[in-house]
């Protein structure tokens, strides 16, 4: 579990975090959700904070993921330990094709590795007119841990 404060803590490098997403939609919520774990796999405590980057691989090209404005708190995650967070998005109710997600790419906050996931959530997304990103990501340490 993901403490805050600490002292000798580094940055939390993308080499140095096992990440991974999975479907963590609970039943009758409006929306899906995926939970996006960074375990840290380094050696010493690591320091993350904000927002990662998110974007899904569609069939339709790139879709950034956009912020949730939820403020970000600062975690140390201790070696071995996880922090997570979650990426919301709607349910293709429209009884069309929509648009098929066939990945997702992550990036850690202040980094610029990017990491390439499968996509764990529902298989496609509604069609929608553009003007926004249906698809919200909240900042770490904002789900998984009771959040």
């Amino acid at each position: 579990m993901a403490e805050h404060g600490g002292e000798g803590a580094g940055d939390g490098r993308a080499d140095d975090l096992e990440i991974t997403a999975k479907d963590g939609t609970i039943d009758g919520d409006p929306d899906g959700t995926v939970v996006v774990e960074l375990k840290n796999r380094g050696g010493r405590s690591c320091a993350i904070s904000g927002y990662a980057g998110v974007d899904l691989k569609t069939n339709a090209g790139s879709l950034s993921a956009k912020r949730t404005g939820e403020q970000a708190p600062s975690a140390i995650v201790k070696a071995g330990e996880s922090t997570f967070f979650g990426i919301n998005y709607p349910y293709n109710k429209s009884g069309g094709s929509g648009i098929r997600v066939t990945g997702v790419l992550v990036t850690p906050p202040n980094e610029t590795k990017t990491v390439s996931l499968p996509w764990p959530g529902a298989a496609t997304l509604p069609v929608t007119d553009g003007s926004g990103s249906p698809v919200k990501v909240g900042p770490i340490g904002s789900a998984g841990q009771g959040g």
